[in-house]
């Protein structure tokens, strides 16, 4: 306790000692701004006493020349005397300030204009008046203009008399001989109202105007407002006129500014010094307090960094740090639980069509919902994009898992209403066990990553547990992926042709390529044991090209051999037909082999067409712009309109297999396969049917004026070899599936 109090007198001491340093600073400072301020009013102040000064000297300088203008016109003309009141009014309104213009012939004010309000002065002898003769004199004995004033006026007010001697400039007796007065009258109200004084009066600025006598030393003051003069703040302005100088004092008192100031700065360094005091006080009597702060702020930025920005469910951060806690409680209490792994399906199409603000409405709809659907012991976490994790951490069975899954696909299906939108959401779940599947996260994250592969797999919107034949299911598609690649890139791949045939004519027209795998292990293997592969792994369009190249390769090896031609058709993906460098890959083709579009032909399923038919269309019209042949398959399986047929360039429809089968029993089929026919020819489009095996079929097609054929009663498909010694003419009775 002892030395508790005192490390706080010596904190209070310290704390004292910063408090006067301080506010010894701040009183230095206040003074040093207090003067620099004082000076900066005098400087203002002065600049404007000379502008004002300036300013009431150009005034009178200007007026003053309205006599010499006067006087040089009567000089050259006395009888120009009787055009005075001419001569005053348009010098009165070229130059402004002059309140009157008076002529005095031989020194007697005999003219003056206006005349009104001036009447008193009429009669004036200038040069024998007290106030005027000393000065007139003047003006005539140095031929000068002269200037009288500040005088009171005969007439009443103060004003400023300028005055120019004239003398006759005629030639002859009387030349230059003095002839009187031009007189200019200034009243000093309306001229200092002109330049602006009373606007500084008004706005707090003490003003004097005074005269000093040269000989006498007599200071006469003709102006002053109503505020006097501070001497402390006090500025003077000379004004040098022809009757000698004026001085215009100018004052402001500035002393309210400076006590507000110093008031105010003084408040400011009080508080400045005593929060400085009591900072440094709080410091060093309460470091414990300190740290506890800081401890919390802490623990602030940690859940931050822990926690999504964007729903505010715990992150992937948290998860990697938290989980193994998780696993360690369940594990040691002998409980059950639960690593639920999922993202949202097609997720990807809201972002790419509506936008990335709504798919993020989305999103935090999706986990206000999450968070609704588990209880206080179980975490949601967004682990980013639209993937998230739920562990349970007190899951009583595999069935109350079941039903959380179940749950969490319910509450996601849910419609949601967003900017005057609604959307549907699905999602696939990957379920692994605690501590059943593992114990560590990332064993469980690659469980329940194989998990909704398989449940994405199965159709989507479902949840799959996790078993270790998916694992290995996994595996070995992996495997797959990879011998399938190799296969490629080591030419395993091989190709088949099923001849097709004209029905009149009886014979081999062409063939369709069917691709098969000569896999190392398991013997040859059926295109529908790989395509699905193919497309899943992303390697259907090396796939693709590499059928297109080997058909380009054999067509070249036919010609080689001096074959008969055929038209080799190549089945296209949807992958395929969207490709961008499709086209420029099959003009390569024709270059490098040297073969002619017309002996290749691409056939194209009504669901492939469907994907984007406005793409299609544009690339099945610049295909068959290099000859190529363009077919539809499976025509009639499919659900495009048959309106859209005429708008395509194709020259091949093809029957399906399933309307050929049962042509001899099924009136529906026979009806169904006749019309399309037709319909075909009414639009100059040949028709092939597949799947012939009985001369029964083949007869009917003919009466039904179908032009090709192609199935077993012909032939399989068959090797590279075998077709190359195919007869190019049959004999249709002569053949039989089993002879082939």
């Amino acid at each position: 306790m002892l030395r508790n109090r005192i490390k706080d007198r010596r904190a209070l001491l310290i704390a004292t000692s910063i408090f006067v340093a301080i506010f010894s600073i701040c009183l230095y400072f206040i003074h040093l701004s207090n003067t620099n301020f004082s000076q900066n009013q005098r400087l203002l102040l002065s600049g404007i006493a000379r502008s004002q000064a300036a300013e009431i000297e150009r005034s009178l300088s200007l007026s003053f020349t309205s006599t010499q203008i006067l006087a040089h016109q009567i000089a050259l003309d006395q009888d120009k005397v009787a055009y005075f009141n001419s001569y005053a009014s348009n010098i009165m309104q070229s130059i402004p300030g002059i309140d009157s213009i008076q002529l005095a012939p031989n020194g007697i004010i005999e003219y003056i204009y206006p005349l009104a309000g001036n009447e008193a002065a009429l009669g004036l002898d200038v040069l024998n008046h007290p106030s005027y003769r000393e000065a007139a004199q003047l003006a005539i004995k140095e031929k000068r203009m002269i200037a009288v004033g500040p005088v009171k006026l005969v007439q009443g007010g103060i004003a400023v008399i300028s005055r120019t001697p004239i003398f006759k400039e005629t030639s002859g007796p009387g030349a230059n001989e003095f002839w009187g007065f031009a007189s200019a009258l200034i009243y000093l109200t309306p001229l200092l109202e002109s330049s602006g004084i009373h606007k500084l009066e008004s706005e707090g600025y003490a003003i004097s105007l005074e005269r000093r006598h040269n000989d006498s030393n007599e200071v006469f003051e003709f102006y002053r407002s109503e505020r006097a003069l501070d001497s402390s703040a006090l500025v003077q302005a000379e004004i040098t006129l022809p009757s000698g100088s004026w001085t215009l004092s100018l004052s402001h008192d500035i002393s309210n500014n400076l006590e507000t100031r110093t008031i105010n700065m003084m408040a400011i360094s009080l508080l400045l010094a005593s929060i400085c005091a009591w900072s440094l006080y709080n410091i060093l009597i309460r470091p414990l307090e300190l740290q506890k702060e800081v401890d919390k702020k802490t623990l602030e930025l940690k859940e931050l960094a822990f926690k999504d920005p964007l729903t505010g469910l715990p992150n992937r951060r948290f998860l990697n740090d938290q989980m193994t806690d998780i696993i360690q409680h369940i594990t040691k209490h002998h409980s059950f639980g639960a690593f639920i792994y999922f993202d949202l399906d097609n997720f990807k199409s809201i972002n790419d069509t509506i936008g990335h603000d709504v798919g993020d409405k989305v999103l935090i709809k999706i986990a206000e919902r999450l968070s609704m659907q588990t209880s206080d012991n179980d975490v949601v976490v967004r682990l980013g994009g639209d993937e998230f994790v739920i562990v349970l951490t007190e899951a009583g069975s595999v069935e109350e898992v079941r039903s959380k899954a179940q749950n969490i696909l319910n509450c996601t299906q849910k419609i949601i209403s967003i900017d005057y939108r609604e959307f549907k959401q699905s999602t696939s779940l990957g379920i692994t066990l605690i501590p059943n599947h593992g114990s560590q996260l990332l064993t469980l994250m690659q469980c329940a990553d194989v998990a909704l592969y398989e449940a994405k797999r199965r159709g989507k919107n479902q949840f799959v547990i996790f078993d270790e034949s998916m694992r290995q299911n996994t595996i070995d598609m992996h495997n797959e992926e990879l011998a399938l690649a190799k296969a490629i890139e080591e030419e395993q791949l091989i190709l088949h042709f099923q001849p097709q045939f004209d029905l009149e004519l009886n014979k081999i027209i062409g063939a369709e390529a069917l691709v098969r795998w000569e896999h190392p292990e398991k013997g040859l293997v059926y295109p529908d044991n790989f395509i699905p592969l193919a497309e899943q792994s992303g390697q259907i369009l090396e796939l693709g090209n590499y059928v297109i190249r080997k058909s380009f390769e054999y067509l070249a090896h036919r010609e080689q051999l001096g074959l008969y031609p055929i038209l080799l058709h190549i089945n296209l993906s949807s992958l395929q037909l969207n490709d961008p460098n499709l086209v420029p890959y099959v003009k390569q083709m024709i270059q490098q082999f040297k073969i002619p579009g017309h002996y290749i032909g691409f056939e194209i399923t009504e669901t492939t067409l469907l994907t984007d038919i406005a793409h299609a269309k544009k690339t099945l019209e610049q295909l068959k712009m290099l000859g190529i042949c363009v077919a539809i398959d499976d025509f009639g399986t499919g659900f495009s309109s048959l309106g859209q047929l005429k708008n395509l360039p194709v020259d091949l429809l093809k029957i399906d297999r399933s309307f050929v089968r049962d042509l001899e029993t099924d009136k529906d089929d026979r009806m169904m396969v006749e019309a399309i026919i037709a319909m075909a020819h009414k639009l100059d489009i040949m028709v092939i049917a597949e799947g012939v095996e009985t001369i029964e079929q083949l007869n009917m097609l003919r009466s039904f004026n179908c032009d090709l054929g192609q199935g077993y009663y012909i032939s399989r498909p068959i090797a590279e070899d075998k077709f190359d010694d195919f007869p190019e003419t049959i004999i249709v009775e002569s053949f039989t599936a089993s002879s082939v």
